[in-house]
This record gives C-alpha cells, structure tokens and sequence, in this order.
C-alpha cells in the first residue's frame, strides 16, 4: 500500500487522538482550532490539508477533488469565531466537504446505501440529542468517505 493511502488516515488518527486526549471531546473538530495555544493553531489547518490533499489524489474523480477542495477551505479559515465572512467560508466548507465527500460515496463509487447509512446515523445523533453530536457526525464522515476512496472498488 502506497503511503499516500495511508497519510489521510494518519493525519486524522493523529489529530483527533492528541486532541480528544489533551482537551476532551469538543462540540466539532473545528472547535479544536480554539483549545490549541498560539503557535500550535497551524496544527489545525495541515489536518486538513494533509488529510484533504492525498484524498484527491487517491480517489481521482471530480466530486472528491470538489469535496477536498471545501475541506482545504476550512483549512484555511479556521478562526471562524471572528468574524462573519471568515464563519462563512468555514461553515461552506465543512458543509460542503462532507456533503460532496458523501456524495462521491454515492455517485463515484456506487455505494448509495453507505451513504444513506451515514445520514440515517447522522440523523439519529441529532434526534438523540446526542453529546458533541457535530464531532461524531464528522468522524464518521471522515471514516465513511476514507474507507470508501480506500476500498471502494472492493466494497
């Protein structure tokens, strides 16, 4: 396995485990961009980034470059407390990455049915009022959509 299939996973395993042991859980992995200290704030963009970049080159179709796209966007406006238009771009980004990413899932790789899996639990997170419910819905999409470029001509 080349190592570019595995940066992706990597980079987001890293993260998200430095973050969820040093800081908890918290409301989105954005949020996480608040808890890091000064310079450690720039941890936040390469997560995206490196995990965003590598996925256009694994998957090599339209949605997914669009869906990474949005993802590098969030990247590179991670302050989106600050202002409206910096809250915008994030907000169209994150909403955007994960809605192409998923709908890759679907057109690309054929796999309607994951990707109605990934909303009806993206749905009973919201219905069960369910702690942090952002964070988890965007590590299952992160999975989700990883798995599948991964995997999806096997599935």
């Amino acid at each position: 396995m080349k190592i570019i299939n595995l940066l992706p996973l990597i980079v987001f395993i890293s993260y998200v485990s430095f973050i969820w042991i040093k800081y908890g859980v918290q409301s989105s992995i954005s949020d996480s961009y608040y808890r890091l200290p000064g310079k450690q704030k720039i941890l936040f963009t390469l997560f995206c980034w490196l995990f965003a970049y590598p996925m256009i080159i694994m998957a090599q179709n339209g949605l997914m470059y669009v869906a990474a796209t949005f993802i590098m966007i969030v990247g590179a406006s991670p302050a989106f407390k600050r202002d409206e238009l910096v809250k915008f771009l994030h907000m169209f980004g994150a909403y955007g990455g994960v809605g192409f990413g998923i709908a890759s899932v679907w057109v690309n790789y054929y796999l309607w049915y994951v990707s109605i899996l990934f909303l009806f639990v993206a749905a009973l997170l919201l219905i069960f009022k369910v702690k942090d419910k952002i964070w988890w819905t965007e590590i299952i999409a992160f999975l989700t959509i990883y798995f599948v470029v991964l995997f999806g001509s096997s599935i």
